[in-house]
């Protein structure tokens, strides 16, 4: 015999099961709708960005260079802070410092035009040899003698860096190549650079 009491009571089971696992159940919904809204509302990113490469023109050498900056998204548009290492054989070593910007053009699929602009100043390091000759009388000959004396001076010198370069970026990775100007000992020096690298 059909019991409505049994009937009405496991309705409310239901019903009360339903109201209480519908907060369980939305709670990873909303969490992932809140993120995908915040991820798109982002307009600024933080970014990193470490490169390698080499350069000639005045003289040839290896760069490798680390940029802290921030990204606006909505026009992909980089700011940052640059420093890196430069070994070549004129200047022997250089830490250039400078300001670096970066914009991504709208690319097909995952490749992303760039062009990069960085200006700052490079500091250049060496060892100068300072040498002269003194004559001495040899008693034993009796000849007059060069004798040649000589010393190293560690050198620092601040310069000018200046560098423009385009390229394209594909995931994390980036290819860039462009001209660069720049000086030492009050000597100034341009040519073409290439560098690969990962962004973050």
């Amino acid at each position: 015999m059909f019991n409505l009491n049994l009937m009405k009571k496991s309705i409310l089971i239901i019903i009360s099961a339903i109201f209480l696992a519908m907060p369980v159940l939305s709670y990873g919904q909303q969490e992932t709708s809140t993120k995908e809204t915040s991820n798109n509302e982002k307009k600024i990113s933080y970014s990193f960005i470490n490169e390698y490469g080499m350069f000639g023109g005045g003289t040839f050498g290896f760069t490798g260079i680390f940029v802290n900056g921030i990204r606006f998204n909505k026009t992909q548009d980089l700011l940052g802070l640059g420093v890196g290492y430069e070994a070549d054989f004129r200047s022997e070593q250089s830490i250039p410092i400078y300001f670096n910007y970066r914009h991504y053009f709208p690319g097909k699929k995952k490749l992303q035009p760039l062009v990069n602009i960085g200006i700052g100043v490079r500091v250049s390091f060496w060892k100068e040899w300072i040498s002269w000759y003194e004559k001495y009388y040899d008693e034993y000959s009796g000849y007059w003698y060069d004798e040649w004396y000589g010393y190293s001076n560690q050198k620092i010198t601040p310069g000018i860096y200046a560098t423009i370069a385009s390229g394209f970026k594909v995931k994390s990775f980036s290819f860039t190549s462009g001209l660069f100007l720049k000086s030492w000992n009050k000597e100034y020096f341009g040519g073409a650079e290439i560098k690969v690298g990962f962004t973050f």
